[in-house]
Formats: C-alpha cells, structure tokens, sequence
C-alpha cells in the first residue's frame, strides 16, 4: 500500500516508542493522555491493520487501521515528530483512503479531541462531525469522511 510496509507482531516495541514520541505534540496541545497512549498494542497489532512508513529504513509514520462492517476506522494516523509539516500525514490520509477502496468501503471514520490542532486539518481533507461525546475530561470528536474517487486530493479543491 503506497510503499508502506505491514508492522510484525515482533515490532511492538518500536511502535509503542514511536507512538509515545509522535502523540507528545498532542499531550501538550491537548493537555491531557493521548488516547493512543492508553492502548494495548499486543491487542491492536492482533485488532487492527498496523501500516509502518519508512524512509532509509527509519520509521516517520504510523497508520493503525481498524476494518469495520461499514467504515474503515482510522485508529491512528501519526508522524516522527521530525516530520510535521513534510506532508508525510497527508500521504498517510491518501493511503487509508486507498485501502477503504481496496476493502470496497465508501467510509473512514475517525475519532480526536476537540483540542486537538489536527482537528482543523481533518475538517479540510473532507472529514465531518457526526456527534461529540464527553468523556473523563475531554471532548471526544467522532468524525467520517467519504472515501474520495483515486487521485481525488480535497486539499486543492478551492
């Protein structure tokens, strides 16, 4: 899928360390636990589809993705943090639309905090609110985006 590899279940490790190094950015926006943080990663690497995006053979990002009857959610969508701003999660996004196509689904649902900067970010790409929730402290956002036509990029629509 768009030069990402599958992660192995030997690999938890590195991407546990990876994930607590990209969701850092959104402790401090959020001033709360990065919900990713609270996770099981035997379980998701067991759950979910984990996509691993290198370059020179180091890891720069992170697709989690979670195969549903009528979406595919996206669990987690993270970059090294030496790569915001590269455009590397908009390549991510391409290639989580580009596996609902693969699996035949019109739909990639995702849930972020109301604080979260990438909220902003998920409001352009085509991503909408479909309800907010209150839980423990935050304001859990869950949005969905309809799964765009190959090469559709809703970043340069005017």
């Amino acid at each position: 899928m768009m030069g990402l590899r599958r992660a192995m279940a030997d690999e938890r490790q590195l991407l546990e360390d990876f994930q607590h190094a990209a969701y850092t950015r959104t402790e401090v926006a959020v001033g709360a636990r990065a919900i990713p943080l609270e996770w099981d990663y035997g379980a998701i690497l067991d759950e979910c589809e984990v996509w691993f995006d290198e370059d020179a053979k180091v890891l720069i990002g992170v697709l989690i993705l979670r195969i549903m009857p009528d979406r595919l959610f996206l669990e987690s969508i993270a970059t090294a943090p030496q790569a915001g701003g590269s455009g590397r999660g908009r390549l991510l996004l391409e290639a989580t639309f580009e596996r609902a196509r693969e699996l035949g689904l019109n739909r990639v649902g995702l849930i972020t905090n109301s604080l979260n900067p990438a909220l902003a970010w998920y409001k352009r790409v085509g991503f909408t609110i479909d309800h907010e929730e209150q839980k423990a402290g935050r304001v859990v956002v869950h949005m969905s985006a309809r799964v765009p036509e190959t090469g559709h990029d809703p970043e340069r629509e005017d």
